[in-house]
């Protein structure tokens, strides 16, 4: 088996867009709870920018306090 030895660009979110059509027509998936095009649907929405949130709502539950991702794995015992 031969080793990829470079990147490969297979399209830009326009193609992915393209790709979803096509694959809605081929496999709807209508009596699926996530047809195949989702994931693809999701990862096109993502990259163009529809999954940005324009205000993050913080202030919203005051009892809560945040922590990072850090803190909360080094509070957590190590696997024995």
């Amino acid at each position: 088996m031969s080793e990829i030895t470079e990147l490969f660009r297979a399209g830009g979110l326009s193609r992915l867009a393209k790709v979803i059509t096509f694959a809605r027509l081929v496999v709807p998936g209508v009596d699926e709870v996530y047809p195949p095009w989702q994931g693809m649907q999701y990862l096109r929405d993502m990259f163009g920018g529809r999954g940005k949130f324009e205000s993050l709502d913080n202030d919203r539950y005051p009892e809560v306090t945040w922590k990072r991702v850090r803190d909360v794995l080094a509070a957590r015992p190590a696997p024995s």
